[in-house]
């Protein structure tokens, strides 16, 4: 595509858009999502003023065995307030000073995934999200000035936040500890350190067909103030939460013995009816939660549950591996809390994997990437987004990992089907050996022709970063499916 806009697509080219409805662009033939890689290959060979001090040891929560810390929220203020004035912080000069803090998006990046992250910021803009995104790392080497000048020239409405360099500055956190955040946990710190009320954090892989936004106004987020997604259900895995802890099973352990006190938890210590009724706490998985997606209202959710996501990430997770990565701490700091909190009613989806040709070999099991399904209990499935960095980046685990990746996990290049929506099931007996990936015996349904259209518009943006060509970021028109 020439740099140059067709004059119905001047709204798109400035970089912080999406007020517009996306316009198909002069068609072009679905076949081209399978001739990206070729392309692709071939370019690519590259606050909180809180008291609590955190250290190598853990948190420090005051005396008296309680808590005193306070997470700052721009909603605790008066609504004029300017945007937070520190080093670690960092927005361009043409930073829109008009947009709130009440609502935004928040994402993890460092420069190894920054065409993902900076064509995921297009991808919210071209579907009409025009809210403040917070781009969170870990320390200044984590995105070189080079990076932080690209995020900052491709979007006004856009911030740096260093949140290791935030709260080591303030003494919240010991160097020692803040390094342990150049991982999947700064997620959960994000969340923790954020001014924003209502955040949606979203990974940098994520391919959404319609604004996640729209999550919020449905009946999950506005009676509980949170959103969450199931994982994979992995059988006979007696890990992570369904593991042992010290002779008892790990979430009986820490719902009966959790020290409620310290963070002036009040009620009894029993699970919910939520934690009741999940796949983990009935040992029949031990993985509950995706985190691809978690949208908090954190006013609504309130301190205690920040305070106890703080102690997971900087205390418990060092004693004891409770969950694969950052996923289960979002909902577990809920229910240790006695917050209400909401899971979609629907299990997880995958989508094809055409190297592993599934559709081909069994059809009734898929092992591609994440799809998740809207949350919404209704007659109308329709599919949100998929959690797929094989679908977008060729080389996934790195060039160095090609050799050794399971097929599954190789580039993706034209998925067409997914498991159909429903319950959160077990999979299903089968005599061939499949790894964990796959949702074996669930089925599957064509995918949406709209999602082949927002992959091809999330790949070429993702290409025109990765290959310096940023015109291609100006553009969000979608493609038909035929000549």
């Amino acid at each position: 595509m020439s740099d140059s806009l067709h004059p119905s697509d001047v709204e798109a080219a400035r970089l912080l858009s999406g007020s517009r409805t996306s316009v198909s662009s002069p068609p072009v033939s679905r076949n081209l999502l399978a001739c990206i890689p070729t392309l692709v290959v071939a370019a690519v060979t590259a606050m909180v003023g809180m008291t609590v001090v955190i250290g190598a040891g853990g948190v420090d929560f005051g005396s008296d065995n309680s808590v005193n810390s306070a997470t700052f929220l721009a909603a605790d203020v008066a609504a004029n307030v300017s945007h937070p004035d520190s080093p670690w912080y960092q927005r361009s000069d043409k930073f829109d000073e008009t947009v709130g803090r009440d609502r935004g998006v928040v994402t993890c990046m460092h420069d190894g995934v920054l065409s993902l992250g900076l064509s995921l910021v297009r991808e919210l803009r071209c579907l009409g999200n025009r809210e403040l995104i917070q781009v969170y790392h870990c320390g200044q080497e984590e995105l070189s000035n080079a990076s932080k000048s690209l995020l900052l020239g491709a979007d006004d409405r856009l911030e740096l936040v260093d949140v290791c360099s935030d709260l080591v500055e303030r003494r919240v956190l010991k160097t020692e500890m803040a390094n342990q955040f150049r991982s999947w946990w700064i997620k959960p710190l994000a969340m923790y350190h954020t001014d924003v009320r209502h955040v949606m954090l979203v990974d940098v892989d994520d391919i959404f067909v319609k604004n996640p936004a729209v999550l919020r106004d449905l009946d999950g987020y506005t009676s509980t103030g949170t959103t969450f997604f199931y994982d994979r259900v992995v059988k006979n895995c007696r890990r992570f939460m369904s593991g042992v802890d010290r002779g008892m099973q790990y979430m009986d352990k820490l719902i009966s013995t959790f020290d409620y006190k310290r963070f002036n938890i009040s009620g009894e210590a029993k699970p919910s009816e939520n934690a009741l009724k999940s796949f983990a706490y009935n040992n029949n998985t031990c993985h509950e939660m995706d985190s691809s997606l978690v949208l908090v209202d954190k006013e609504r959710v309130g301190q205690a549950a920040m305070d106890v996501m703080l102690w997971f990430i900087t205390e418990e997770h060092f004693r004891y591996q409770f969950s694969f990565g950052d996923k289960e701490t979002f909902w577990l700091s809920m229910e240790v809390a006695h917050v209400p909190y909401f899971f979609s009613p629907w299990g997880v989806s995958v989508v094809s994997s055409s190297p592993n040709k599934d559709m081909k070999k069994h059809p009734d099991t898929l092992c591609g990437s994440i799809l998740q399904y809207m949350p919404v209990d209704d007659n109308n499935p329709e599919m949100l987004y998929v959690n797929g960095k094989a679908l977008v980046d060729p080389y996934p685990s790195g060039v160095d990992g090609v050799a050794t990746a399971r097929r599954q996990n190789l580039y993706n290049t034209f998925p067409t089907h997914m498991v159909p929506r429903q319950k959160r099931a077990p999979t299903k007996p089968s005599r061939q050996q499949f790894t964990i990936e796959c949702m074996v015996g669930l089925g599957s349904t064509p995918l949406p022709d709209s999602f082949a259209s927002a992959l091809m518009r999330r790949r070429l943006h993702f290409l025109g970063v990765t290959t310096g060509v940023l015109g291609s970021l100006h553009h969000c028109e979608t493609y038909s499916h035929n000549f």
